[in-house]
């Protein structure tokens, strides 16, 4: 069998470098969507965590701040996911934020009778 020649050598190094890249770009793609699904999952997991606990203990700090945070923070169009913790939104024309008063107090009731 006769030798290859020089630039045969470096057309199957080459080739074998571009399917090299390709499973490295693969492999790192892969890694990152399994990343990017672990975080989200975290993160869900989080939620309802924080949830649940919000509905079971009403009064407590944990579920001030998180009505707290849910009235500063929650997105006009994303408010009616929490509709059930949070007061209704009262228009001001001055910006200020979208609930008026303490959330736990106005939204006691809702909160007992979703934890029931």
């Amino acid at each position: 069998m006769p030798r290859k020649t020089d630039e045969e050598r470096l057309t199957a190094l080459l080739a074998r470098r571009n399917r090299t890249d390709a499973a490295i770009r693969a492999l790192r793609s892969k890694n990152e969507k399994l990343a990017r699904a672990q975080d989200a999952r975290r993160k869900i997991v989080a939620g309802a965590l924080a949830l649940e606990h919000t509905i079971k203990n009403p009064g407590s700090e944990f579920a001030r701040v998180m009505l707290r945070l849910l009235d500063e923070y929650a997105r006009p169009h994303e408010r009616f996911l929490f509709e059930d913790l949070l007061p209704a939104p009262s228009p001001t024309p001055d910006g200020e934020k979208l609930a008026g008063g303490d959330p736990l107090q106005t939204n006691a009731q809702s909160i007992s009778n979703a934890a029931e």
